[in-house]
């Protein structure tokens, strides 16, 4: 890895490349992220929308929870987590292992593919875990607009944390990611961990733009800082961006994605699925029997 020891210094890593045959616009159009900031393309938003509509309709198994933001859905069925926010769910594991085939951004679903099956894993909220577990059984959820919530003092109930990521941000943009703690969230490679924070859940960032991932080149979590390392700031993150357009040296995700309890930042403008771990082992089954 080449990197500039900059506090936060970072080595800029692509993912594999985008390959068109898997974007989920219809077409062969490139689909165009949204929200956050970013602009967005209608038809493109609308076509995406309605091909998991087709997925979820055409395939048993799947029940479909109205999405707010694109009205012209036909309600299926609805639930509501908070106000204003709906899911959609997939259930049983051979149908969410489709689903992340069909819709989960290729180079992410590649990397877990390359670590042998580990997952990227975070933890739900109760009201999350209501629309994952029901009198059915386990199904997965589509999360969409989460809140980023990595400045925010509460998150780890601590002025310092909320600090510390506010310089991480203002360090990682200066030179020149897009991925950052305002428009990130952080998801562990153990299971364990994300159960300390909710319901361990692994997540599949959705779409082919807008999804990048960040961690430390030496491993282990962002926050809580030991003392020393607060005072030196001095940190280097890998990234899966790329600066204008300068391709280094490739770290793999996937080697992130074995190692034990370390933290990547992930980015998913387009939301992401999120499977309740106690499918781990049937998902890993059946992304076998699909690839």
């Amino acid at each position: 890895i080449s990197s500039t020891m900059l506090p936060f210094a970072s080595a800029f890593i692509p993912l594999n490349s985008h390959d068109p045959a898997r974007d989920p616009a219809i077409n062969g159009a490139t689909y165009l992220p949204y929200g956050h900031g970013l602009l967005g393309n209608a038809r493109h938003t609308s076509d995406l929308t309605e091909k998991r509509r087709d997925f979820i309709i055409s395939s048993a198994g799947i029940t479909s929870f109205l999405l707010p933001w694109h009205p012209s859905l036909t309600y299926i069925g609805q639930a509501r987590a908070s106000a204003g926010e709906s899911y959609q769910r997939v259930t049983s594991p051979k149908k969410i292992a489709q689903y992340i085939q069909q819709f989960c951004n290729s180079d992410f679903l590649s990397n877990v593919i390359n670590s042998k099956h580990h997952f990227l894993y975070r933890g739900l909220s109760a009201d999350e875990r209501r629309y994952v577990e029901d009198s059915k059984g386990l199904a997965a959820i589509i999360i969409k607009d989460e809140p980023y919530d990595l400045l925010d003092p509460d998150t780890y109930d601590s002025k310092n944390a909320a600090a510390y990521f506010q310089g991480l941000e203002e360090e990682m943009v200066a030179i020149g990611m897009t991925v950052k703690p305002s428009n990130s969230h952080v998801g562990t490679t153990c299971p364990k961990e994300a159960a300390k924070w909710g319901t361990a859940a692994s997540i599949w960032p959705l779409g082919e733009e807008g999804v990048e991932f960040a961690w430390l080149q030496d491993g282990g979590i962002f926050w809580p800082v030991k003392e020393n390392d607060l005072n030196k700031m001095k940190r280097t993150i890998v990234t899966s961006s790329m600066e204008k357009g300068a391709i280094m040296k490739n770290s793999e995700l996937s080697d992130a994605l074995r190692e034990d309890a370390w933290e990547i930042m992930f980015r998913a403008d387009d939301g992401f699925l999120a499977v309740p771990a106690e499918l781990d082992e049937d998902l890993r089954t059946h992304l076998m029997n699909v690839q």
